[in-house]
């Protein structure tokens, strides 16, 4: 059992009987966490975003899913004056997956010194891939974000067993969307791999046919920064 596991253990002893009160705690608490900022749940301007931590994000798109996201942020990119956020929202993955994905990144030490994890978008995506699961790597324009925590590693084994008091928690659902992704992770994984991330953004012209799989997420971002650049 890695670091993070056997701290997530200890929380659930204080704060929950099983899994299902110890996200009900966490939500709460989280959720009050994030109406003001202090050294464990802070507060930060969108510039101070870095790949290797985990956020909060509140952010505009008609989803709740992304206006109200838990994430780990695995990397950017700029697209002519866009700057794209890369990170792994935690709103797409069950309670009992979210741990694993960061069993072998995290040791003791970051929890003592709150350090950034050492990881890039690559090493994510393949993790998340043995898992089924890359698909919760998603896109988010900064200049669509509203309001930003940064979580303090203590907190983490709190803030990953939690959500938004808005996003109902629906396992059922979650494994429907893992089980229609599976059908089609190969070729999904062969147009990511291809993937020009300017093409997403590009909400004049037609998506390209090379993007089969991702098309319906590309117009989900189209649609979302048509939505805000039309306020």
């Amino acid at each position: 059992m890695g670091a993070l596991q056997e701290r997530i253990k200890l929380n659930q002893k204080v704060f929950g009987k099983n899994i299902v009160d110890f996200y009900k705690s966490n939500v709460i608490f989280m959720v009050d966490k994030y109406s003001k900022s202090d050294d464990m749940c802070t507060a930060i301007s969108i510039s101070d975003i870095t790949t290797g931590r985990f956020y909060f994000f509140h952010y505009q798109d008609p989803s709740n899913w992304m206006k109200y996201s838990p994430v780990f942020v695995v990397g950017f990119k700029q697209i002519r004056d866009l700057k794209i956020i890369l990170a792994l929202n935690f709103n797409f993955i069950p309670l009992e997956i979210r741990a694993g994905i960061f069993d072998k990144f995290i040791i003791e030490r970051n929890f003592k010194d709150d350090d950034s994890l050492e990881v890039d978008f690559q090493g994510v995506y393949r993790e998340l891939l043995k898992f089924g699961f890359e698909y919760s790597i998603v896109e988010y324009n900064a200049i669509q974000l509203n309001l930003v925590h940064q979580i303090n590693l203590e907190l983490l084994p709190r803030f990953l067993y939690s959500s938004h008091p808005k996003n109902t928690y629906d396992p059922n659902k979650l494994m429907e969307i893992w089980t229609k992704k599976l059908e089609t992770r190969k070729e999904r994984h062969e147009e990511m791999m291809s993937a020009i991330l300017s093409e997403f953004y590009d909400v004049t012209g037609a998506i390209s046919e090379k993007y089969e799989q991702l098309e319906s997420h590309i117009k989900r971002l189209q649609n979302s920064l048509n939505k805000f650049m039309n306020k």
